[in-house]
């Protein structure tokens, strides 16, 4: 096994064809062939699946391009490392749209001042749950803060915030009305702007109405949360939003909580990164942090913002 070995490997991943792999690592298809058999011969396991002209991953593949991630990674953290004459540690975290809208900057402070005099390189990208949940299984990301879906065997999670989602509306509109209470069946009959799929949000949302065998009329989607604020200030819509993103426009009045009848939107937010992650020291102290701030703590920093 070697290190060029590897990257075609991973080469091969990204494009699932052989011959697209050659020509972006501009060798020829056959040297791309015989290092992806070195590697199934030297760990005597199948790593493709060949079905009908195309390439499917095994899971012994899945877990070969997660280690070779990491092990890529590595070296080129080795070689800048030593190049550079210093060693800075790094944390590259990602966190969903809601958390980067209200927590990020307040936390990554907060782990700023834990560290103290000692320099770590923080790199945060605020993406949907589902984006993230896929750079944690290629080693894109050390660890991410996502909303609680459906757990992949190939992840492992801890509790970080608790979360109750609120249906919204323009003051105004006739759900706004003082005291009235209404259900998901009338609900149904009004436009939803939402957020993009693959959003943590929009999963939740949908799956409230599809349990119900209800259906969701949604004609505006929205990857920003600035945008969805946006549209039902215009009358685009009602939205579905997290409490801690509206506050404000809950103080001045320029949205009004829907009430709907026995029914609560909660959801619970989890810190994730792979299962087999070695965790460093800048990993661990982040999350100590997250297990040391709680519920309250979270809270606090987003009230302060």
């Amino acid at each position: 096994m070697t290190i060029r070995y590897l990257e075609i490997f991973v080469e091969v991943c990204k494009q699932m064809n052989m011959s697209k792999a050659a020509q972006s690592l501009m060798i020829s298809q056959s040297s791309v062939s015989q290092a992806v058999a070195a590697l199934e011969k030297e760990y005597e396991t199948i790593l493709f699946e060949r079905l009908n002209h195309s390439l499917y991953l095994t899971k012994a593949g899945e877990q070969m391009l997660y280690l070779s991630s990491q092990v890529l990674k590595s070296v080129s953290q080795m070689e800048k490392t030593m190049k550079l004459g210093n060693t800075v540690p790094t944390l590259n975290i990602g966190v969903c749209t809601t958390i980067g809208s209200c927590l990020l900057h307040p936390l990554l402070a907060a782990y700023r001042k834990r560290c103290g005099d000692v320099h770590v390189h923080v790199s945060a990208e605020i993406n949907n749950s589902r984006v993230l949940e896929e750079k944690l299984l290629h080693a894109q990301l050390d660890l991410a803060v996502i909303q609680e879906t459906d757990a992949s065997p190939y992840l492992r999670y801890r509790p970080f915030l608790k979360d109750r989602l609120a249906v919204i509306c323009w003051n105004g509109h006739p759900l706004a009305e003082a005291g009235r209470k209404t259900d998901l069946t009338e609900l149904q009959k009004e436009t939803f702007v939402g957020r993009e799929s693959g959003s943590g949000t929009d999963y939740l949302l949908k799956q409230v109405f599809s349990s119900h065998g209800l259906s969701l009329k949604m004609d505006w989607c929205c990857n920003s949360i600035e945008g969805i604020k946006q549209a039902v200030i215009h009358r685009a819509g009602l939205a579905v939003m997290s409490e801690f993103l509206i506050q404000k426009e809950l103080a001045d009045k320029t949205f009004r909580v829907v009430e709907v009848n026995d029914f609560v939107f909660a959801r619970r937010f989890v810190m994730a990164c792979h299962k087999d992650k070695m965790e460093s020291p800048e990993f661990k102290q982040f999350v100590a942090l997250c297990d040391q701030l709680g519920q309250e703590g979270m809270e606090d920093l987003i009230a302060a913002t």
